[in-house]
């Protein structure tokens, strides 16, 4: 019982500066983790991304990097309604004429997302064939 109170009595004086670098070396450590962490969190991020945006452009789709300001502005211009993408598909396709969805968003210039929207809009104006990724269209 008398060595506790003795070591306690210690710990203000003696220990005290020995407990702070302790504290700052644990926080040094952790500090040091969680930058060691959050690098592989991005690289992991990045390589993710590069493979999205690979997919994205083997699709046609071109990737905003930066230095095409002059289309992505003109993309951003005004909000593509559906009786504008169905002007855009009547100009290039026609009834019976089937074409992928991907060939279909690179002469549009639309996202897959937005045609998705489309398709789900205007049920019945373009016809299907085949199944997922092999799926073509045609005007109905």
């Amino acid at each position: 019982m008398g060595m506790e109170n003795q070591n306690n009595a210690d710990a203000p004086n003696g220990d005290h500066s020995s407990e702070e670098n302790r504290i700052e070396r644990v926080i040094e450590t952790h500090i040091k983790d969680l930058l060691a962490k959050r690098k592989e969190v991005l690289s992991k991020v990045q390589s993710e991304l590069d493979d999205i945006d690979r997919a994205l452009r083997h699709l046609g789709h071109e990737t905003p990097s930066g230095h095409s300001s002059a289309s992505s502005k003109q993309k951003r211009r005004a909000k593509v309604t559906d009786g504008d993408i169905k002007g855009m598909i009547q100009s290039f396709m026609s009834p019976g004429q089937y074409m992928s969805g991907a060939e279909i968003l690179k002469r549009t210039g639309m996202k897959a997302s937005r045609f998705a929207n489309f398709k789900v809009a205007n049920k019945g104006y373009l016809v299907t064939q085949g199944a997922k990724r092999a799926m073509k269209y045609s005007l109905a």
